[in-house]
């Protein structure tokens, strides 16, 4: 029964070795796990430190220098700015992140060129462009040379850069330093010349509110409201209720921050405060104005003269009136082409000239399409001398315009818009919203045009043209595109993307040309149906268009821009002007398209013939 128990001499040599066999396995195992991970830190490629970056005042084309260890050579690394972003008079802006690219120069050196991307990303866009001050992090990341490893990454935390426009307006500039020396008056300070330290303080005013608040003589006002302090024009507050000024100490050195009360103060800025507040309003009175208040004759006949046109025509007609076909499609492909080339590239003739050649161009086709009309030298010097009036309007209308933004440069005026409707100059500005309505009716008016022996034409679509008046035709169509090309550039966003701020890649470029391209067809069948559905005018009849409602129009929009050079709103109220604008034009399209469409629903009234 104990058979069981006893164990042979060969059982247990056999355990013996198995687990021999195990031990070595094991060993064998251990040994080359080891020399696997040898292998791999031997392979490892360095880490990434950072450790400085200079210099800490840019501006666009300036280098910026991030000093560290084990840059890759010649390596191309991405820069990534992560912090909070403060503006003179506008709230902080927190949560900022922002690309950007730079070449290692040297192992412990990466260099990268501010551009204007950039420094619109920090400083803001045309009017809204300031100096701005940056705090956060500066991460610094090359992709790895192992396929699927991690990026090398470096981070220098506590960064603080000023970062300056490329330019702005003069009058803007002046408009801001005059608002910091009425807020530092209204304080008690009497400042003297700007530094890179702050801005020093000369003198403090006997119980003025700086005085409470412990401020005195050699003290150096280094940051107001997280802007460090440059200029007098940096000293805007972010609030209409109190404003934290930063002070170093003259004999100390020490750092301070005080809050000032800012209840009693009274400046020419609207405050940000307000801006919900406009929007409300607006939008209330747009829809009590266009929703509950009964229109104005003129335009309930408007809406009965649409609705009498569109009976009439149909959606191919419509289609032929706005696209052509033969001469006329081959002519508005060529021309949209040469439309999507100011997207594509920086400039087609000339920078400073391509809209002036743009505005040569489309004026003196369509003035053209309404002279060779006439019959008869005399007929036509009439005609011609009638319609440089509309010449004018046009020209005046984006020579205003031109001085509200500032800029020259076709690509700057498309640069300092933004791509939502509220972002266009037509509806920031008050200025550039009138300028936006007297230069389509200059247009509008010089379409409905019609030669001095011709009869009134009452359908939407175009009349079969004569062999004479093909030609004219065809410029006029060229005209019409070139010049809302131009209008579209000017007022309406250009090729700007919403919510790009940097189009890169040729996926973007291209999208963008398509949508310039797009915009300029919306609002040429837009100037066209309007030319179609108003009533036909004689040359002389559109003569008196031009100088009794275009030509006040533009002395109105003159006085509101020389307003807007003495009071500059915030970002945020243009902002809340323009969405109450976009607002306000959405709705009047769609009162007019319902009632059009109730109107389309009513039989048509007919006079009795026995009357």
């Amino acid at each position: 029964m104990y058979e069981g128990l006893v164990v042979s001499p060969f059982r247990a040599a056999s355990s013996h070795f198995f687990a021999l066999t195990s031990l070595w396995r094991l060993a064998y195992l251990c040994v080359a796990a080891l020399l696997v991970m040898g292998c791999e830190r031997q392979i490892a490629p360095p880490l990434v430190e950072v450790t400085e970056l200079t210099p800490r005042e840019i501006e666009p084309g300036d280098r910026l220098e991030i000093r560290g260890n084990g840059f890759p050579q010649g390596r191309t690394g991405r820069v990534t700015l992560e912090g909070t972003v403060f503006r003179p008079g506008e709230p902080p802006m927190r949560g900022v992140s922002i690309d950007t690219e730079g070449t290692v120069a040297t192992p412990d050196r990466l260099e990268l060129v501010v551009r204007e991307a950039l420094a619109e990303q920090l400083c803001g866009r045309g009017d809204w462009a300031a100096h701005a001050t940056f705090r956060g992090d500066v991460e610094v990341a090359f992709a790895s040379d192992n396929q699927g490893a991690p990026p090398l990454v470096g981070v220098l935390r506590g960064v603080e850069l000023d970062v300056m426009p490329s330019s702005a307006r003069a009058s803007v500039l002046e408009g801001r330093i005059a608002e910091g020396r009425r807020v530092l008056a209204f304080f008690g300070i009497a400042p003297g010349a700007p530094s890179p330290r702050g801005l020093p303080i000369e003198q403090v005013g006997a119980g003025s509110p700086a005085e409470r608040a412990g401020i005195q003589v050699g003290d150096v006002l280094v940051s107001v409201d997280g802007v460090n302090v440059l200029s007098v024009g940096d000293v805007l507050p972010a609030s209409a209720r109190a404003v934290e000024l930063a002070i170093r100490h003259g004999d100390s050195g020490t750092e301070e921050t005080k809050t000032l009360s800012l209840i009693e103060y009274s400046g020419e800025r609207i405050p940000t405060e307000y801006a919900p507040a406009l929007l409300i309003v607006g939008l209330a009175l747009a829809v009590l104005v266009l929703l509950v208040l009964p229109g104005p004759p003129s335009l309930a006949a408007l809406e009965h003269r649409i609705a009498s046109r569109v009976r009439r025509t149909t959606w191919r007609a419509l289609l032929h009136a706005l696209f052509g076909s033969g001469r006329h499609a081959a002519l508005s492909a060529i021309v949209s082409a040469v439309i999507a080339t100011f997207a594509l590239t920086p400039y087609v003739v000339g920078r400073e000239v391509d809209g002036v050649v743009l505005l040569v161009a489309s004026t003196s086709m369509l003035v053209a399409s309404r002279v060779v009309r006439e019959r008869g030298p005399l007929a036509s010097l009439r005609t011609l001398l009638r319609m440089a009036l509309a010449v004018v309007a046009m020209a005046g209308a984006l020579a205003l315009a031109i001085g509200q933004v500032g800029a020259l440069e076709l690509a700057e005026i498309v640069r300092i818009q933004g791509g939502a409707p509220w972002q266009f100059n037509a509806a920031r500005h008050p200025s550039c919203a009138v300028l936006a309505v007297v230069y389509a009716a200059a247009i509008a008016g010089v379409l409905r045009t019609r030669p001095s022996e011709q009869p009134a034409q009452e359908s939407l679509a175009p009349s079969s043209p004569a062999p004479a008046s093909a030609r004219a035709a065809l410029l006029e169509r060229a005209g019409l595109l070139l010049a809302a090309a131009l209008g579209v550039t000017i007022f309406l966003g250009g090729w700007q993307l919403p919510g790009v701020v940097v189009v890169r890649g040729h996926g973007l470029a291209l999208l963008s040309a398509a949508s310039f391209v797009v915009k300029t067809w919306a609002l040429a069948a837009l100037l066209l149906g309007s030319s179609r559905v108003a009533p036909s005018l004689q040359p002389r009849h559109a003569q008196v268009l031009f100088v009794k409602k275009l030509l006040p129009g533009l002395l109105v929009a003159a006085s509101l821009v020389a307003a807007s050079r003495r009071l500059v709103p915030s970002v945020a109220v243009e902002t809340a002007f323009g969405a109450t604008l976009v607002a306000l034009a959405l709705l009047f399209l769609v009162r007019m398209a319902a009632r059009v469409r109730s109107a389309l629903g009513r039989p048509e009234p007919h006079a009795s013939p026995f009357l």
